[in-house]
């Protein structure tokens, strides 16, 4: 039978209650360690929350940072059920005469399409087997039709699965006059037409495939020149530019592709580049006065970023020397704010050297601006070594807490040792004492008189 203890029941002493007094006041030190800990955590929350922070400005920067980030250009078709358009940074702004009229050499790209002859239904044997080939724009492959897969079923189902098709989709359907097989060539223009020939056997002669729809390429006429395209979609025509054909229009009208400058989307990005200094600053302004106080991390930042603001780059090939020139001006409070009048008259009069302004390579604002971030958030950087030099702190204070608590542990074990030896003399001493208490009361002459 396990034995019931119950610590100070022999003694009456609150054994209990002295050790947990005793080891309260032992535990004092750990409170310490674990609020230097927090403090340590919280200071490590507030670099993340500054690391957030300048990773927005970077981006911002990236937008402006390069100079064919300016090269930001919109395009626009002058009737877009005819055709669309879109362009890169590439392009160059101009106009240009699109002829996708119905002239009778117009053409939209369209895939090859064949139909076989009618059969009674989609699974019965078209009573033909062998070796058939497939060829498309040149390239083919061969799928064998045997017992086991001699229906139309059969045939669409082993020509799509076969590991090498080249780009050719088998489909089945039914009409009045029966079940047929309908093949089609995944890629449009006439180089991609679908033929079928027996390598043996008889299959491609039963089926008798005839055309639907011919292979044939697109064309149209651009500034009174043809181009010819195995695809709607045509690249190449206008550097940059892509031209997305859609259907042909009224016989005998011409259309207008425009490539313009988009300044609305470079104003933006200016947009975004301040609305990123600002709440950079803001964070480092709360942070500043907060969970970093003093900090000489936020200092050095803010430092550093005054110095490329006040220095003006030089070996640009523009007027322009600083960002309050293109309508970037400090307010009283710090912040950056933005005049867009300012900045779009610049842009009309030297998009160019707006762009310089800031995207120069090694000079630019937004460069400069760009390096000293990717410097800042780098391994090794500025806030990443102090990142290191905080979580070292909280491993040595973790290992300090650990360590103590287990000398509480072995403290407290100490402390129940002693009084448990205490606890068992005083019981020894008590039961002594009653039963001398004992013995004197029954010596003659004892008894109360």
């Amino acid at each position: 039978m396990v034995a019931i203890s119950s610590p100070g029941i022999g003694s009456g002493l609150d054994i209990n209650g002295l050790i947990g007094a005793l080891m309260a006041a032992e535990r004092l030190p750990l409170g310490v360690m674990n609020a230097r800990k927090d403090e340590l955590n919280t200071d490590l929350s507030a670099y993340g929350r500054l690391k957030g922070a300048i990773s927005d400005f970077k981006s911002a920067m990236g937008s402006l940072g390069a100079i064919d980030k300016f090269s930001v250009n919109a395009a626009s078709s002058s009737n877009d059920g005819v055709f669309t358009v879109g362009a890169s940074s590439t392009a160059a702004p101009g106009s240009y005469s699109i002829d996708f009229s119905d002239n009778g050499t117009n053409q939209l790209a369209q895939a090859h399409r064949l139909t076989s002859l009618d059969f009674a239904d989609t699974s019965s044997s078209i009573a033909a087997t062998g070796t058939l080939r497939i060829d498309l724009g040149g390239n083919s492959f061969d799928v064998v039709i045997d017992a086991s897969n001699d229906s139309l079923d059969g045939i669409k189902n082993a020509i799509n699965s076969a590991t090498d098709n080249t780009g050719v989709t088998a489909t089945v359907i039914t009409v009045d006059s029966g079940s047929r097989l309908l093949l089609s060539s995944d890629k449009t223009g006439a180089a991609n037409s679908v033929t079928l020939s027996d390598v043996s056997g008889n299959v491609a002669a039963t089926l008798g495939m005839t055309t639907v729809s011919a292979a044939q390429d697109a064309i149209f006429l651009l500034d009174g020149h043809q181009v010819t395209s195995a695809s709607n979609t045509v690249t190449g025509a206008i550097e940059g530019v892509t031209i997305e054909l859609n259907a042909l229009g009224a016989t005998g009208t011409t259309e207008t592709l425009t490539v313009s400058r988009d300044i609305g989307a470079v104003q933006e990005n200016v947009q975004a580049f301040v609305n990123a200094f600002n709440d950079l600053q803001g964070m480092i302004g709360y942070l500043s006065k907060g969970d970093l106080q003093g900090d000489n991390t936020l200092i050095s930042i803010q430092s550093e970023m005054r110095n490329i603001f006040n220095t003006a780059p030089t070996g640009l090939g523009t007027s322009l020397q600083f960002l309050s020139e293109v309508g970037i001006k400090t307010t009283r409070t710090g912040e950056l704010e933005l005049d867009t009048s300012v900045l779009n008259e610049k842009l009309a009069e030297d998009f160019n050297g707006v762009a310089e302004l800031f995207a120069h390579d090694d000079q630019g604002y937004a460069f400069r601006l760009e390096a000293l971030a990717d410097r800042q958030l780098a391994i090794d950087g500025i806030i990443d070594t102090r990142e290191d030099g905080i979580n070292a702190r909280i491993d040595r204070i973790d290992a300090q807490i650990e360590n103590f608590e287990y000398r509480l542990t072995l403290t407290e074990a100490r402390y129940r040792a002693q009084f448990t030896a205490l606890d068992g003399l005083l019981s020894s001493m008590q039961s002594t004492s009653n039963f001398l208490a004992q013995q004197l009361g029954s010596l003659p002459g004892s008894a109360a008189g």
